[in-house]
C-alpha cells in the first residue's frame, strides 16, 4: 500500500497515467483481500469437539473438531489450527474445504507423548487468508480437550505370590469374620464404600467401621507403595529412575488387578487410593492408571509419609517400589508391616543412572536390601537396563524362596 502511495504521488507530479493505474491497484488490492478476509470470520463455529482423550504413553490417539458454515465465504482460503502443547507433538494445520450454509465438517488430527501426564488441547483458531497471502485474520472459536497420557504397561507373567501366616487380604479376613456376620465376608471401611454395606453391629462390637464385602475366595489385597522423593531418583525425563518406578507400578498393579487382586495405591501423603472391587476389573486399571499418570516427584519426607499412611492401612500384601533408600529410610517400613501377610521390594540401583553417583551409595542401597531381607522381606534390585517383567520374575521366584525356608 505504502509503495502504491508513492507511485499514485509520483504519476500525479509526473503526469503518468499507466503509473497511477498501477499505483491505485497497489493501494486496491490489499483494501480488497482485507474487505474479504474480514466478511469471512463469523462465516464458521465450532459445534462440538473432542472433551477428553485417553491415551498410552507412545501410542497415537485422535484429537476431533465439528465446524459449522454459517454464511459461504467465497474468494479466501480457511484453515483451523489447535494449541497442542510441544509434548503432544506440532500444531496441526487442518485445511477446510469450500462448505455451503448449514453445512458441517469433521475434521481430526492426531497427537501421542512418550511422557506421562494430562496436558489441555485447545483452543482452535480459524485463520482466514486471501489467495495472494496478503492478509491473515484470525478468530478463536474457544473449546478445549483433555489428553491424558497413561504410563505404559508391560505384560508381566504369572506367578504365585503367596501368603505368610495364612492370613491378611480379603479371603483371610472373609474367612475370619464370616461367622461372625452369617456367614457375609466382613472387612474394614474403605473411602469410597457404599455405606449401605455397613455391618452395625460388627462396626459397634469392634469399635470400627466395618462393611459387607461378599468375597468369597478371593485373591488377597495388595498394597502398591511407590517411592517417590525426587531425591531418591536420577536421571531426566523418560529415561530416570522415577519413569522406571512409574511404569513398573502400572504394570505390576494392572497385573494384580486382572488377577483379581484388590490393589491399593499409596504413595507419600496423598490418601490411600483404592478402587471399589464391584468396578469392573478394566474400570479399576484404569483408575489407578490415571492415577499413576499423575504422580510427581515428592520431598525427602514423602516415604516416612507413605509409612505412616501404611500404619493405618487395613492389612494386606505389601509390594514396595523403593527408589535409592539406606537403613534409615526402611526402618519404619520394617516397623509398620504387617507380619502376617507377605512383603516384597524393588530396591533401585539409582547411581547407574548417573555416573558421578558415589560408591558409598550403592553400599548403602545393599546394606538396605538386607536388612529388608533379614526381617522377612522378598527382595530384588532393579537398574536402568532391567526389564520389568524380569524383574518382576526375580521377584517372585525371592518370594516362593522365602516361603519354603
Amino acid at each position: 500500500m505504502v509503495a502504491g502511495a508513492l507511485l499514485v504521488v509520483a504519476a500525479l507530479r509526473l503526469e503518468q497515467r499507466d503509473m497511477l493505474r498501477v499505483g491505485v491497484l497497489l493501494v486496491a488490492v490489499p483494501l480488497v483481500a482485507l474487505a474479504l478476509t474480514t466478511r469471512a470470520r463469523s462465516s464458521l463455529t465450532l459445534r462440538q469437539r473432542s472433551r477428553s482423550l485417553t491415551i498410552t504413553a507412545g501410542q497415537r490417539g485422535a484429537v476431533g473438531l465439528t465446524v459449522h458454515c454459517t454464511t459461504s465465504p467465497r474468494g479466501v482460503r480457511l484453515w483451523l489450527e489447535d494449541a497442542v502443547p510441544f509434548v503432544l507433538g506440532a500444531a496441526p494445520r487442518l485445511p477446510v474445504p469450500p462448505l455451503e450454509p448449514g453445512q458441517s465438517l469433521d475434521l481430526r488430527y492426531s497427537v501421542s507423548s512418550d511422557v506421562r501426564g494430562s496436558y489441555r488441547v485447545g483452543p482452535a483458531v480459524l485463520r482466514i487468508g486471501d489467495p495472494l497471502g496478503l492478509c491473515d485474520v484470525r478468530r478463536a472459536l474457544g473449546g478445549r480437550t483433555v489428553v491424558d497420557v497413561l504410563p505404559p504397561v508391560h505384560p508381566l507373567p504369572a506367578a504365585d505370590l503367596g501368603r505368610r501366616g495364612g492370613t491378611g487380604g480379603t479371603s483371610a479376613r472373609s474367612t475370619a469374620t464370616s461367622s461372625e456376620a452369617d456367614d457375609v465376608a466382613l472387612r474394614q471401611y474403605r473411602p469410597g464404600d457404599d455405606l449401605r454395606r455397613v455391618h452395625w453391629r460388627s462396626t459397634a462390637r469392634r469399635g470400627e467401621v466395618m462393611v459387607r464385602s461378599d468375597e468369597r475366595g478371593g485373591e488377597e489385597d495388595v498394597i502398591l507403595l511407590v517411592d517417590r522423593r525426587a531425591g531418591a531418583h536420577a536421571g531426566r525425563g523418560i529415561a530416570s529412575s522415577l519413569e522406571w518406578t512409574v511404569t513398573a507400578a502400572a504394570s505390576i498393579g494392572t497385573h494384580l488387578l486382572r488377577r483379581g487382586h484388590p490393589v491399593r495405591l499409596l504413595h507419600g501423603g496423598s490418601p490411600e487410593r483404592s478402587w471399589h472391587p464391584s468396578l469392573p476389573v478394566e474400570a479399576q486399571v484404569q483408575g489407578l492408571l490415571h492415577e499413576l499418570a499423575a504422580l510427581a516427584p515428592g520431598p525427602d519426607d514423602d516415604l516416612r509419609q507413605s509409612v505412616r499412611g501404611l500404619g493405618r492401612s487395613a492389612p494386606g500384601m505389601l509390594v514396595a517400589l523403593l527408589g535409592a533408600v539406606d537403613e534409615e529410610d526402611v526402618l519404619p517400613l520394617l516397623a509398620a508391616r504387617d507380619r502376617s501377610t507377605s512383603a516384597l521390594a524393588v530396591v533401585q540401583r539409582t547411581r547407574l543412572w548417573v555416573r558421578t553417583a558415589a560408591p558409598a551409595d550403592e553400599a548403602a542401597a545393599q546394606r538396605a536390601e538386607l536388612l529388608l531381607a533379614g526381617a522377612g522381606w522378598s527382595t530384588t534390585a532393579a537398574g536402568p537396563g532391567d526389564d520389568i517383567d524380569r524383574v518382576w520374575a526375580q521377584l517372585a521366584r525371592a518370594a516362593a524362596v522365602g516361603r519354603t525356608r
